[in-house]
């Protein structure tokens, strides 16, 4: 029997690579892509059609599906957009119906030509190549380039899958929407905070959106690159569970205020600022004290009178030594304000801990304990946490007297609007980010709400 068993295997993994292959072979689109593609994005139409509930036939009555758009193209297979090192860039998909193609081309002010086997379509800025199976759209491009870009057009329609870094690394990851970019040809202006010695000539940056049941995610991650220093580690938990309860938003994260001061003096308008602020306080001390978990709660969704708490664990007291010289004023022992211009900001140190606070209110309630919210709980052991209470937000702007008469005749985008509860950022590693926006009823259903809006037909 064991001498089967063998061949059978190499049999099997003959089988399944056919598959892979054909399967690969039967995405036109792919192959039309260039081989010093420098960012991709690759979009799954079934997918994400999938995903968010849309039958396809559905997808068509809405005002998505320009002149026909989506009956002329192979939504069963991904999208692609791209931009190369030489500053090409454009779109490539399957073609289901290259006819209906070119006519919904036509009613877009396209001109269209049969030149060297392809049909051609052209306008002031864009110019595409089609056959019975792909199109390559490629723009903006001037009217006067548009010749000599034909032959790379043609060579790229005619070429075989290519093997294309960048793409690789993107389709590694899970999602409706995936998208990759190569960091080694990025412009000097944004390479040069980096920590001397950063080699960022294999470095990717990946991005994948995912629809899950009653979330929306997009991932980022850095790929490629040894290390990445941020004066920052991972959140401990200590701040997680104090005033103000139940925030409208709220940052979490650690760091040495000793490792920060440096890189912050580097910017001139916070050196200029602490300048400043050093003529009343010992505000350097105070910074390199800080060490450990760091938190910033805005209490309410008002963006008019907005309010904050600053809170931040530390190493050392040693700033206060001085205090009884400070020019600012003086509330207890540990408790202090300063007031410029009308606009007073109240701080101190409690507990071995320094907080900033935006009100007289929120001084008093600093850094007493509070029941955790479940982002916060979930903070630990991250980089970083940002989290917004969009309900929260929607409710406040809902107050606004416009919007009510639009809620009025509308009530169905309330609905709508109703269903999001919260947007997360957080950051697993200094390489690696999450966004989620969650919601309190399944993605589907809101999909549901917003087609009965634009069509008046529910799904």
């Amino acid at each position: 029997m064991k001498k089967y068993i063998f061949p059978f295997v190499c049999l099997l993994i003959v089988i399944v690579a056919a598959c892979m292959y054909l399967c690969h072979d039967d995405d036109k689109a792919r192959n039309v892509l260039p081989k010093d593609v420098t960012a991709v994005a690759v979009l799954k139409p079934a997918d994400l059609f999938q995903d968010l509930g849309l039958p396809l036939e559905k997808v068509r009555k809405l005002p998505l599906d320009v002149e026909g758009i989506m009956e002329s193209v192979d939504l069963t297979k991904p999208i692609y957009a791209f931009a190369t090192e030489n500053g090409l860039s454009g779109v490539t998909l399957n073609v289901k119906d290259a006819a209906r193609l070119l006519q919904i081309a036509s009613s877009f002010s396209f001109a269209s030509e049969e030149q060297q086997g392809f049909q051609w379509i052209v306008n002031n800025s864009t110019i595409g190549c089609i056959d019975e199976d792909k199109m390559l759209l490629v723009g903006p491009v001037a009217s006067a380039e548009q010749d000599a870009l034909r032959q790379i057009m043609v060579e790229l329609m005619k070429q075989n899958r290519q093997d294309i870094p960048v793409l690789d690394k993107a389709e590694e990851q899970k999602g409706v929407l995936l998208a990759g970019t190569s960091l080694g040809n990025l412009p000097k202006q944004y390479t040069k905070t980096l920590p001397a010695g950063t080699d960022l000539s294999k470095a990717y940056l990946n991005l994948a959106l995912r629809i899950d049941e009653e979330a929306i995610r997009l991932f980022a991650k850095v790929e490629g690159v040894d290390h990445l220093v941020v004066p920052m580690s991972p959140i401990k938990g200590n701040l997680i569970n104090l005033e103000p309860e139940e925030p409208f938003a709220w940052m979490g994260f650690n760091m040495k205020g000793e490792e920060l001061l440096p890189n912050l003096r580097k910017q001139p308008r916070f050196r200029t600022a602490m300048l400043a602020l050093n003529m009343c306080l010992d505000a350097d001390l105070m910074i390199k004290a800080i060490d450990g978990d760091v938190s910033i709660a805005l209490p309410k969704a008002d963006f008019n009178n907005p309010d904050f708490l600053f809170t931040a664990m530390l190493s050392n007291t040693d700033f206060l030594k001085n205090s009884e010289d400070w020019n600012v004023n003086r509330r207890s022992d540990t408790d202090f304000s300063i007031t410029q211009n009308g606009f007073s900001v109240y701080f101190g140190v409690r507990e071995q801990k320094l907080y900033i606070a935006s009100s007289e209110e929120l001084a008093n309630k600093a850094c007493r304990e509070t029941e955790a919210e479940d982002f916060q709980e979930d903070a630990k052991g991250k980089y970083l946490t940002v989290s917004v209470d969009v309900d929260k937000r929607l409710e406040h702007m809902f107050t606004n007297p416009s919007l009510m008469s639009v809620m009025f005749a509308l009530p169905q985008i309330r609905e709508v609007a109703d269903a999001f509860e919260r947007v997360t950022i957080s950051a697993d590693s200094p390489q690696s980010f999450e966004l989620n926006i969650e919601t309190d009823e399944p993605v589907k259903d809101i999909v549901s709400k917003i087609s009965y809006l634009l069509t008046g037909d529910k799904i």
